[in-house]
């Protein structure tokens, strides 16, 4: 896989704000965008991508029969899902927000929903908490831009995850 630099993220990042702009002037509808929360420069990786299949096969699972509009590629910024879903916004936030918090490898993805005006609706929207830390109880974003911990122990977190979600399919079909 390509490496990337911090230039090549933000003009990733640019560029996915570009086409979320163009599908909500296309489609005036909601907008799913599935990342990996993934420290550092390298955001492809076999492990980004594994985890990524994941959740992108639960995203399209739940979405299927409302999903008019799909791209999946690799960019600087890692494995990037778009969706326009036809269904209410709210709902569809709620919907993501249950992944995230019920499925073992739910907090490692990203997933931001924007409505058919391009807002984004966030957990405070609906009631719910901020995100927490991997590591520790705190606000992910206070231990982001702190800093609090490194890199490589935010990998091994999410190693360890993804070996555990290996091990329970593991058991799964061997039941």
């Amino acid at each position: 896989m390509k490496d990337y630099n911090a230039i090549d993220i933000l003009n990733a990042r640019e560029a996915r704000v570009y086409l979320i702009e163009e599908l909500i002037e296309k489609y005036s509808l909601p907008i799913i965008c599935l990342r990996i929360n993934y420290p550092g420069e390298i955001k492809n990786n076999d492990l980004t991508s594994n985890i990524s299949k994941v959740l992108r096969e639960e995203v399209l699972n739940i979405f299927r029969d409302d999903i008019l509009y799909e791209n999946f590629k690799f960019t600087a910024e890692g494995p990037l899902l778009i969706l326009v879903i036809n269904d209410d916004a709210f709902m569809v936030k709620k919907k993501t927000i249950e992944l995230e918090e019920n499925h073992l490898l739910g907090r490692l993805g990203d997933i931001d929903v924007y409505d058919e005006k391009g807002n984004g609706i966030s957990r405070k929207d609906l009631g719910y908490s901020s995100r927490k830390c991997f590591i520790c109880s705190d606000m992910a974003q206070n231990c982001v831009r702190a800093q609090k911990h490194s890199i490589e122990e935010v990998i091994k977190f999410i190693e360890e995850r993804y070996i555990k979600y290996l091990n329970k399919e593991a058991e799964k079909t061997h039941e």
